[in-house]
């Protein structure tokens, strides 16, 4: 019989200048069986996520460290690719709309506002690391689906679950030109499709239930239920000469989307209600909602690759 074996512990770059914070952190992270690697300015950070083979799982990285500074060494990760897919935490001490903005368009996947307390820390490693699995996972089967979805011309998707969204996401953003960029945005339209149009989840329930682990748990159970359990979303792709066009469609109530097209200071920090505008300003070249957010258009450019 084989040994039984163990995942490897989530190896965490953590980055800040004031040693009584970077303690904290260290120490939370480090309770819960992470691996953290500390530094304590911008120079260390990078020579840390230089060295050979060096790989890390997250990255929480203070805004204001001695240079490079915090959105530097983030827009360094975001254009190196060996280390582009890594999420990265922005922390800050204000809650400045302006520096939020610049800390999204520069890459950042969440933001920590000083001071925070462990908890919420560690619930937002634990949710970040569980999203980059899964993303990781979804890239690598995705990978065999290029041949296909080169080939397609016009095709119409039906989905009914946040796992079959994610997989289509992560396969068809293979037909875009920048189809890491684009399977985010696309997986969050087409996951929002599910959970908050067919299955009826809002805002602040999903983020009660993110908060307390149960977020998979209750969409199963709506899944099931009668309300929902008849309900699919549509998913159109167009390839255009110059665009890729996507247009997804769900049978729920619609919503206020307009609230989530921008990223307000307080709502940088929480675990959800940032997709749509990541979508917006990082993965497509237009986004428009239509039927009271029923219905949502967006494009990309296409891959070259693919068509030559």
């Amino acid at each position: 019989m084989m040994p039984a074996t163990t995942a490897p512990r989530a190896r965490i770059l953590v980055v800040d200048d004031e040693p009584f914070n970077l303690e904290i952190v260290t120490d939370a992270l480090a309770a819960h069986a992470y691996e953290v690697i500390p530094q304590r300015d911008g120079e260390g950070a990078m020579r840390a996520l230089e060295a050979e083979q060096s790989m890390f799982d997250l990255v929480i990285l203070d805004r204001r460290i001695p240079a490079p500074d915090g959105l530097e060494i983030l827009r360094h990760i975001r254009e190196s690719p060996r280390l582009a897919r890594t999420p990265v935490i922005l922390q800050t001490a204000a809650a400045d709309p302006a520096q939020v903005a610049e800390g999204i368009e520069a890459g950042a996947d969440f933001y920590l506002i000083k001071p925070f307390k462990g908890q919420a820390l560690v619930a937002m490693v634990r949710a970040v690391l569980a999203q980059r699995r899964e993303m990781e996972q979804l890239r690598l089967l995705s990978q065999d689906l290029v041949g296909t979805v080169s080939q397609l011309t016009r095709a119409e998707f039906r989905f009914r679950t946040v796992d079959q969204a994610s997989a289509l996401a992560h396969g068809l953003a293979m037909l875009c030109a920048e189809p890491d960029m684009v399977s985010i945005g696309l997986s969050e339209l087409l996951v929002n499709a599910v959970e908050h149009g067919n299955l009826g989840l809002g805002f602040e329930a999903k983020s009660a239930l993110v908060q307390a682990g149960r977020w998979r748990e209750e969409i199963e159970r709506r899944q099931q239920d009668p309300q929902y359990r008849n309900r699919v979303a549509v998913l159109s792709v167009e390839q255009l000469p110059d665009l890729v066009r996507f247009v997804i469609v769900d049978q729920g109530d619609g919503f206020a989307w307009q609230r989530f097209l921008e990223m307000p200071a307080e709502r940088s920090t929480r675990l959800n209600g940032r997709g749509i505008a990541l979508a917006r300003n990082l993965s497509f070249l237009s986004l428009n909602f239509r039927d009271g957010g029923r219905e949502v258009e967006a494009t990309a450019a296409p891959s070259l690759r693919l068509r030559a």
